[in-house]
């Protein structure tokens, strides 16, 4: 498997990545009909240019298959890095690959000393983050396209560039 930057050719397999990660991942509390609104919206051709002209997106690939993608910013502070989205097909979860895309991702900005994102309360890959060393900063109640969820901020310290 190796890790690389990802191409605009890679934006079919991502979006069939996130239609699967989603449903997988918040059916049991994000309706269908709201995950179908998101994904269009998040992964249009016009969302997709911005990422690759704002973000640092990187894909894993084996074998010519696309297992999973993160897309990470430090557009607010070069010192602090964003982690905007993180997912692995299922089939391809537990493998190690999210870890290693987030190691990989972080490792592109050498002067950050923090990373944060934001999860849904419920998102069963919590535990994911949490053996990554991220603490919970805060949860707050939302509206997500009218539905009501629970968004929780969490970070990690970055010490060198690396995750610890």
């Amino acid at each position: 498997m190796i890790i690389r930057e990802m191409r605009a050719s890679d934006a079919k397999s991502i979006r069939a990545i996130a239609k699967d990660a989603w449903r997988a991942t918040y059916s049991s509390f994000i309706p269908e009909e709201i995950q179908n609104q998101v994904l269009e919206e998040a992964y249009s051709e016009s969302e997709m240019t911005n990422r690759f002209q704002n973000f640092s997106n990187l894909v894993a690939e084996e074998n010519g298959q696309i297992l999973g993608y993160a897309f990470l910013t430090d557009k607010k502070s070069d010192k602090q890095l964003f982690l905007e989205s993180l997912y692995i097909h299922p089939s391809f979860q537990g493998r190690g690959i999210g870890r290693r895309l987030l190691h990989k991702g972080i490792s592109m900005f050498p002067k950050a000393t923090a990373v944060s994102l934001t999860v849904y309360k419920g998102n069963p890959n919590l535990t994911f983050y949490e053996k990554e060393g991220f603490k919970v900063m805060n949860e707050n109640r939302g509206d997500f396209f009218g539905h009501p969820v629970t968004f929780i901020l969490m970070e990690k310290v970055i010490v060198a560039g690396r995750i610890h």
